[in-house]
């Protein structure tokens, strides 16, 4: 009887050990996009406003299957279609966005800025060949 409540004993030392052990920071590369994509946010004070009150909720967390922001991989086939029809589809929404992403306030400079800043260019004007 004593040796099999070693038995138990040690098995589940082993067990607590192991249970232990996976409660490490996370090896998953997508965990840090995902803070990435929450904490990102544009350097222009107006576009930040712009983007606070009208993008993050779906471009931080990717809900409604948005493209999250900073997630280039994410945003590397919308952004080939070029910023024109990017913009189209923004000003019309498309698919779960809304029209406009709800920014009526929002005019085309702010909707190409704001769209550049989550596709990760906002230095760029237009997608690479």
């Amino acid at each position: 009887m004593k040796m099999h409540f070693s038995l138990v004993h040690g098995f589940l030392s082993i067990a607590v050990i192991a249970m232990l052990s996976a409660c490490g920071p996370s090896s998953d590369p997508a965990a840090p996009k995902a803070a990435n994509s929450k904490s990102r946010m544009p350097s222009d004070p107006a576009i930040k406003s712009l983007y606070i009150q009208s993008c993050y909720g779906c471009h931080s967390s990717g809900a409604g299957n948005a493209p999250r922001t900073g997630e280039v991989a994410e945003w590397q086939s919308r952004w080939e279609q070029g910023l024109p029809m990017l913009l189209k589809h923004t000003k019309e929404g498309f698919k779960n966005m809304p029209p406009k992403g709800m920014c009526m306030s929002c005019s085309d400079t702010d909707l190409n800025a704001l769209i550049r800043f989550m596709a990760g260019k906002e230095n760029e004007q237009k997608p690479q060949p």
